[in-house]
């Protein structure tokens, strides 16, 4: 009976977290319906492996580092369909309406994942690293970048409105 109790409590609160673990997916897949696939899918193992979540730490840290190994384990495949759905335009819609939206997501790999998990979900920089399954100082040179990008964004945005 407690195992069905957390399992219950994983469903609850995965459906809260969905808007957060979909913006975690995005910049790492960098389109939206391979970020809806994956978020679908470790979803699912979420649920199938709830017995493994014991309560202690953040469900969100651990939901996400199962997002990064969902991704991880299926990149190659992935990769094949995002150049596919890249080449088609899926992504000129969200360009056109968040310029700065595709700005995050057109960093190099690992830079979007770690300013969003440090910027806007708020971990520490330990917690983003586990998550991200990096050691602290790549988490930090990855969010330094990440931040230097932006700031050029900036620049460069200001320039063109003055």
């Amino acid at each position: 009976m407690t195992q069905q109790t957390p399992s219950a409590d994983i469903r609850r609160d995965l459906v809260a977290l969905l808007p957060r673990l979909r913006r975690f997916a995005l910049t790492l897949t960098g389109s939206e319906p391979d970020a809806d696939e994956l978020v679908r899918e470790s979803c699912g193992h979420a649920i199938q492996k709830s017995h493994h979540w014991k309560g202690e730490g953040r469900l969100e840290s651990w939901l996400f580092s199962l997002i990064r190994s969902t991704w991880t384990d299926g990149s190659r495949n992935r990769r094949r369909g995002t150049a596919g759905s890249q080449e088609q335009g899926g992504a000129s819609s969200a360009e056109a309406a968040v310029p700065q939206e595709h700005s995050l997501l057109s960093m190099p790999e690992g830079c979007a994942s770690a300013f969003l998990l440090r910027e806007l979900e708020g971990f520490s920089y330990a917690e983003g690293a586990a998550i991200l399954n990096m050691t602290v100082e790549a988490f930090a040179g990855r969010l330094c970048s990440a931040r230097l990008r932006l700031a050029a964004i900036d620049v460069d945005m200001a320039e063109r409105r003055a």
